[in-house]
């Protein structure tokens, strides 16, 4: 006679049964709804180009955790597409563009962000509260920047329509505490004749 075991973890549920050999079994059962937190994404897109040589140490995107948040956020996954607007200079030099922490304050103007449920009306609410970018500059007042976390270059666009795909997978998730936000800070000055505009996605889950 088989036994069966069922195990809840945040993301579904996994049976586990014996045959009557004696082998272990595993199958996936139906998704459940985490205990306490959940899984989320969020998406934004700037309606207006980044300006030709922007400064470095310009934020352009932030999101932070609450600072009375009795759970922490585990970011898994960062998608960010720029493409070119007005062309840059052949054989210039690449901008860069970070993921860093910051903490201290939460940055203000540009577009706020609404958050996107991943288990729709079963997980609880996210504590995810600030999400926004601009396509000049957030204020920054009295945030407090920490470590790079992963950067990647913003090519010279020269022709056509020529785009950028920057990818973070993680093999760790990034973890968030109370407070602790990430944003997307340029590390250098872009280019100086090229405009652009910039897409990005981001996955995370949330649990005590």
């Amino acid at each position: 006679m088989a036994i069966q075991i069922n195990g809840l973890i945040t993301t579904g549920e996994k049976i586990l049964g014996l045959d009557s050999n004696g082998n272990v079994l595993i199958s996936e059962g139906m998704p459940t709804a985490p205990l306490s937190g959940g899984s989320y994404t969020v998406s934004g897109q700037i309606g207006a180009v980044v300006a030709a040589g922007l400064a470095a140490n310009t934020t352009l995107m932030s999101m932070r955790l609450s600072t009375s948040s009795l759970k922490k956020a585990y970011i898994t996954r960062l998608r960010f597409l720029s493409v070119g607007s007005t062309f840059g200079a052949s054989g210039g030099v690449p901008g860069i563009i970070s993921l860093q922490r910051f903490n201290g304050a939460t940055p203000t103007g540009g577009t706020a962000r609404t958050l996107n449920d991943q288990i729709e009306g079963l997980n609880y609410g996210s504590d995810m509260t600030d999400i926004r970018d601009n396509n000049a500059a957030l204020t920054v007042t009295s945030v407090n920047f920490g470590s790079v976390v992963s950067s990647a270059l913003v090519p010279i666009y020269i022709a056509g329509a020529m785009w950028n795909e920057w990818v973070f997978e993680p093999p760790v998730p990034v973890v968030l505490n109370p407070g602790d936000g990430l944003c997307l800070r340029t590390q250098t000055t872009m280019a100086a004749t090229q405009t652009w505009v910039y897409s990005y996605t981001f996955h995370w889950y949330e649990k005590p």
